[in-house]
């Protein structure tokens, strides 16, 4: 993870701005985020213009959203974060206290802001951003038929890729395409 900026004041509340660049960086985000937190990204809404003759055209824009959290949902997946809540600053398209979903991925910006930061997260801010600390261990799962790749992490195993390959089955009085498989 990229630590763009931090602003953290005497009283403990600030924020911070981050870039995560791998999926576990997404998991270090969602442990970082509680309910009542502001997180400010970048997001796209779609917009409804009315014409003048009563035809409806919906329009798909790019906005710098703020909202209050309220719900956390995160895809492991995918690596991806999906945030709902209010929207807590004015904006020409969406009004405030309107609910929105922003969708945070890998290499997409955002600042988080807190009332209050405790040592645990910003001691997990400090962590995920320490290069040094992301050592990776590579593992091979077998079984006939299929093979699972993951790296272990410190915090998490990420499955990198999954392979499946047909094996054909025994045949009687031939084995050879069983074999050979």
């Amino acid at each position: 993870m990229k630590l763009i900026k931090q602003d953290i004041e005497k009283d403990n509340s600030g924020y911070v701005r981050l870039s995560p660049e791998e999926p576990e960086d997404m998991w270090h985000v969602y442990n970082l985020i509680q309910k009542g937190d502001q997180l400010q990204a970048s997001t796209i809404r779609g917009i409804k213009s009315e014409t003048s003759t009563g035809s409806v055209s919906t329009d798909r824009i790019r906005l710098k959203l703020t909202i209050s959290i309220e719900d956390v949902f995160f895809d492991v997946q995918a690596g991806a974060l999906r945030i709902n809540g209010r929207n807590m600053a004015e904006n020409k398209h969406v009004g405030i206290g309107q609910y929105h979903t922003l969708d945070l991925e890998m290499n997409q910006p955002f600042t988080l802001s807190k009332p209050e930061w405790d040592m645990i997260s910003l001691q997990r801010v400090k962590d995920a951003c320490d290069i040094t600390r992301q050592a990776d261990v590579a593992a091979v799962t077998m079984q006939e038929g299929l093979a699972v790749i993951c790296l272990l992490t410190q915090y998490m195993t990420v499955v990198r890729q999954r392979i499946e390959v047909p094996i054909p089955r025994k045949r009687r009085g031939s084995t050879e395409n069983y074999e050979k498989g």
